[in-house]
C-alpha cells in the first residue's frame, strides 16, 4: 500500500541507470552530445554500433527489462486493435488534461514548453509512444515499442539532467521534488492504464476483469521498461485504482502552468475540427475529468448529453426515433476519434509530414479511411449508427 510518506521519498528519486547514462555522455562531449545523441535515437535505421559505449550498454540493460509473458501481450494489444480509436481520444480528452492539473508536476512539461509553443509536437510523441508500445510485436523482442520506450526514458533523463544544471532558471527540488520523479512518472502510468479503463467503461466498453488486467500488465511491463521502481507499481486493477486516488490527492491543484498547457491542447484540436463539431473536445473532456477540475483548467462547460443530441439530430434526423441515446453517443465518440486519427496520420508541422505513423494492420482494424475518400464525417457517423 502507497503512503504520503513512500510518494514524498518517491519524489526525491529519478532512474539511476538512465541518469548515469546521460551523465556518461555528457563527461564525454558538450551540451550539444545530447542533442546529437537524442536525434539519432530517434532514427528508426540507427545501428547500435554507432552509439557512445554507455547508451550500448544502456540500450542491453534496458533491453532484458522489457521481457514478459507473450499471452499477456497479445490481449493486451488485441484490445488495443479493438478500442484504439477510443483510446486515442481519451489520451486527449482524459489523460493529458488529467496530466496538466498535477501542479508540480506539469512544471517539468512547461518549463520544455513542448506543447505551449509546438502545442502538436507534445501529442504526437505521446500518441505514437502508445501505438508503438500496443501495436502487434511492440513489445516483444526487437518491437518498435520497446525501442521508443528506451528513447522516451532516455530522452527523460537528459531532461532531468539540463533542468537540474541549468543555471539561469533554478529548479526548486525542495518545493517540486527532483524533474520527472518517481512519482510523476507512476502518475503518468496511471493515466496510460487506470484512465483509459475507466474512460472505456464510461463509455459503454464492457471489458472482462481478465481482459482489464491484462490490459495493465501489459503497461505494467511499460512501466518497468520505463525505469518505474517495481516497488511502486500496482498490481491488480483494483490497486491502480487506489494508486491513481492517492497521487491525484497529493498532486492535483490549479496552476497557471496546467491552465495554459490545456488551452494548447484544446485549441489544437479545436482548430482542427469541422465546424459543428468544435465544442467536442471540451464536451468530452468534461465528461471524464472531475467538474471542478475542468473548470480550473479553464474547460468549456457543454455538457456531452445536450451535444450529442444536437449533433446526432442534425447528422440522423431521419433515423432518430430508432437510435436510441447510448448509440448516438456511441456513434459520435467513435467518428469523432477515427476524425482525430485522420487528421494526425496526414497532418504537416512546419510544412513537413508530422511522422506519426499507424501500422497498416491497426488502420485497417479500425477502418480509417484513406485521405482521399469521398466519405463525410457525417456519412461516416450515420454508417456507424445503422451498424448497431
Amino acid at each position: 500500500m502507497l503512503t504520503d510518506a513512500i510518494l514524498d521519498a518517491a519524489r526525491t528519486r529519478g532512474d539511476a541507470l538512465a541518469d548515469a547514462t546521460i551523465a556518461d555522455v555528457f563527461k564525454a562531449g558538450d551540451t550539444a552530445a545530447v542533442a546529437r545523441l537524442l536525434s539519432s535515437l530517434m532514427r528508426d535505421d540507427q545501428k547500435p554500433g554507432e552509439l557512445p559505449a554507455p547508451v550500448i550498454e544502456y540500450l542491453k540493460k534496458t533491453g532484458e527489462v522489457a521481457a514478459r509473458a507473450p499471452e499477456i501481450a497479445a490481449t493486451g494489444e488485441q484490445i488495443f486493435s479493438e478500442y484504439g480509436p477510443e483510446v486515442m481520444m481519451l489520451l486527449c480528452c482524459y489523460s493529458l488534461p488529467s496530466s496538466y492539473a498535477a501542479k508540480k508536476g506539469v512544471q517539468v512539461l512547461h518549463r520544455t514548453a513542448y506543447l505551449a509553443k509546438r502545442p502538436n509536437r507534445r501529442l504526437f510523441e505521446t500518441a505514437q509512444f502508445i501505438v508503438d508500445v500496443l501495436s502487434p510485436g511492440g513489445l516483444g523482442p526487437g518491437g518498435k515499442g520497446v525501442r521508443t520506450a528506451q528513447k522516451v526514458r532516455l530522452m527523460h533523463a537528459a531532461i532531468r539532467h539540463l533542468i537540474l544544471t541549468d543555471t539561469t532558471s533554478a529548479w526548486d527540488v525542495k518545493e517540486l521534488g527532483v524533474p520527472i520523479n518517481q512519482e510523476d512518472l507512476l502518475g503518468t502510468l496511471m493515466t496510460f492504464t487506470w484512465l483509459i479503463l475507466d474512460g472505456l467503461a464510461r463509455l459503454g466498453v464492457k471489458l472482462t476483469p481478465r481482459d482489464q488486467q491484462a490490459y495493465l500488465e501489459t503497461w505494467l511491463a511499460v512501466g518497468r521498461l520505463m525505469g518505474i521502481e517495481p516497488q511502486l507499481l500496482p498490481r491488480t486493477v483494483a490497486e491502480a485504482k487506489e494508486t491513481t486516488a492517492i497521487i491525484e490527492r497529493r498532486q492535483v491543484a490549479e496552476s497557471p502552468q496546467g491552465r495554459e498547457m490545456t488551452a494548447a491542447l484544446l485549441g489544437m484540436m479545436q482548430s482542427n475540427l469541422p465546424h459543428p463539431f468544435k465544442s467536442m473536445p471540451g464536451c468530452l473532456i468534461r465528461e471524464f475529468v472531475p467538474a471542478n477540475v475542468a473548470t480550473f483548467l479553464g474547460i468549456p462547460s457543454h455538457p456531452l448529453r445536450e451535444e450529442t443530441i444536437r449533433l446526432a439530430d442534425a447528422a440522423l434526423r431521419p433515423l432518430q426515433r430508432f437510435v436510441d441515446f447510448e448509440a448516438q453517443r456511441h456513434a459520435l465518440v467513435r467518428a469523432f476519434s477515427i476524425h482525430l486519427l485522420r487528421w494526425m496520420i496526414g497532418v504537416e508541422m512546419d510544412g513537413q509530414p508530422a511522422r506519426f505513423a499507424i501500422p497498416d494492420q491497426l488502420q485497417e482494424d479500425w477502418e480509417i479511411a484513406p485521405p482521399d475518400s469521398e466519405e463525410s464525417f457525417w456519412d461516416k457517423l450515420k454508417e456507424r449508427v445503422l451498424r448497431r
